[in-house]
């Protein structure tokens, strides 16, 4: 029976438990620069652990190279354990999700940190995801946990080095109350609402539009919430029917808004942080190998760290039913160059690569006059070998777009754009495609720095007759998020997909 009809009960997921997770990091990010790594030290120690895996299971710290990237898989069990009674998030639900049949991971999000480079970006998966899990065949990647009873952790990240070739090195894995106490302690989070939003499952409520501060109960109604409705320019409420999907987008702009909130509160005062490091060692659990040190190192690398840099990637994915159950089969050629970021082959940024070695198409997705045309002498004059501009079409950002195997090429092409484009992969793409947006405004004479660049790269397919894409990215340097969002509308001409937006321009919130 498919997980969305199975006894009525209600499908609970995500970062709640990411969030907080994430957040120890930076935790310890803040107590370093504060001089306070003993205190950060001590606080990693008293961290429950995950003793089932084993050092076969994972790529151990200490046997990477110093400043190598490193992988942590963060997991949100189905578990409401540390929630009163009449919380919203137990509408539906036994009491305890193992009595409902045996423990799920809600959450599976991949986030890279790369050292060297002082980066890092989060790679989501659906919960509803179809994959082999070793030695069981084949299910929804959040089943994988279930299977075993002392070794659902570990059977998870095999499952991740299985399918997708990417090892994990640390482990760490979260629950509900954690989440709310983290906002509770950081004093809500801000959210720039273009439309009051509601939720009457997740009990998410906001009648009203503009900049909200969500409370611990309304930040998590709001991060769990899978039937969001918003109330269109008409008054009426139309529901996004892309489900997990736009909850992952949503999700994935909330947790740089959680981080950015923690840091600044947690520096700006002591007492704060000193909540704020509490809540996470209560509320977590990690492998066994992570240690504080491991913990402390990174921090002191990523002590300037600016959340707004966070690159968030999504898979490509088609709706399917197997065994007559609602899954979701992955897009291999499209999730090929997403994944390959988390292997370590990710992409280059084009400085080995002639422009001449480079076809070049552009379409004109502004319909102002002449831009395709003009666009596309400005790439030939620049070196790149060029095609007749294709027919219009409209889009809301600007767009590069690449088959697998050319991300080095579509980032030398985005290095010559004053735009920061969204890199899109496309499966059966014949040449580098540029899509101009109502952000691009010419070709540079020579490439940008490749830092300079916003490189989320972000591609979803679905079979149902509504899709969405939906990117946050932010533009290097200027500390300031801006929402790129492609997708269909719905019949009064509103968007499908909800996504928080930037506040009109002369006001901020947050």
């Amino acid at each position: 029976m498919s997980a969305r009809s199975a006894g009525g009960r209600l499908r609970r997921t995500w970062p709640q438990r990411l969030l907080i997770s994430f957040n120890v990091a930076c935790i310890v990010v803040a107590l370093v620069g504060a001089g306070a790594v003993a205190y950060a030290k001590r606080s990693v120690s008293q961290i429950h652990r995950q003793y089932e895996i084993k050092s076969s299971d994972i790529e151990t710290a200490e046997n990477l190279p110093p400043g190598a990237p490193q992988n942590f898989l963060i997991v949100g069990v189905d578990s409401d354990e540390g929630l009163s009674a009449d919380d919203p998030v137990r509408d539906g639900r036994d009491s305890g999700s193992e009595a409902a049949g045996g423990l799920r991971s809600d959450t599976i999000m991949v986030v890279r940190i790369d050292p060297g480079e002082t980066k890092a970006r989060i790679l989501s998966f659906p919960r509803d995801l179809w994959v082999d899990i070793p030695g069981h065949g084949k299910n929804r990647i959040n089943s994988a946990i279930q299977y075993g009873a002392d070794s659902g952790a570990a059977l998870l990240i095999k499952t991740l080095k299985t399918n997708f070739d990417i090892s994990i090195n640390h482990y760490v894995q979260v629950d509900f109350a954690g989440f709310k106490s983290l906002v509770q302690q950081i004093g809500g989070v801000n959210v720039y609402l273009s439309n009051p939003v509601r939720d009457g499952r997740s009990g998410l409520n906001q009648p009203n539009a503009g900049c909200v501060l969500l409370d611990k109960d309304q930040a998590l109604a709001y991060a769990r919430s899978r039937h969001l409705q918003y109330q269109n320019a008409n008054g009426r409420w139309v529901g996004d029917p892309t489900s997990d999907l736009g909850r992952i987008e949503r999700q994935q702009d909330f947790v740089q808004r959680v981080i950015r909130r923690a840091i600044e509160r947690g520096a700006k005062n002591p007492a704060t942080l000193a909540r704020m490091v509490n809540t996470g060692t209560k509320n977590i659990t990690l492998d066994p190998f992570t240690t504080g040190q491991d913990l402390i190192n990174l921090g002191k690398t990523f002590k300037n760290y600016d959340p707004d840099t966070l690159a968030t990637d999504t898979l490509p994915v088609v709706d399917a039913v197997r065994g007559g159950a609602d899954v979701l089969d992955l897009v291999t050629p499209k999730a090929e160059p997403i994944l390959a970021a988390y292997r370590g082959t990710g992409a280059t940024d084009g400085s080995d690569i002639e422009p001449s070695s480079v076809n070049v198409a552009v379409i004109n997705g502004t319909r102002k006059l002449n831009q395709g045309a003009d666009t596309t002498a400005a790439l030939a004059a620049r070196g790149f070998q060029t095609v007749a501009p294709a027919p219009d079409t409209d889009v809301l950002r600007t767009e590069v777009r690449y088959a697998p195997g050319q991300e080095g090429e579509a980032m030398l092409v985005a290095r010559y754009l004053v735009a920061d484009p969204t890199l899109v992969p496309v499966a059966d793409a014949d040449e580098i495609t540029v899509v101009t947006g109502p952000d691009f405004l010419s070709v540079a004479d020579s490439p940008r720095p490749a830092d300079e660049i916003a490189t989320t790269t972000t591609s979803t397919t679905s079979t149902t007759s509504t899709t969405s894409t939906t990117t946050s990215t932010t533009t290097p340097g200027t500390g300031a998020t801006t929402t790129t969002v492609d997708r269909t509308q719905d019949d009064e001409g509103g968007p499908v997909g909800y996504l928080p937006g930037t506040p009109p321009d002369g006001e901020s919130c947050g």
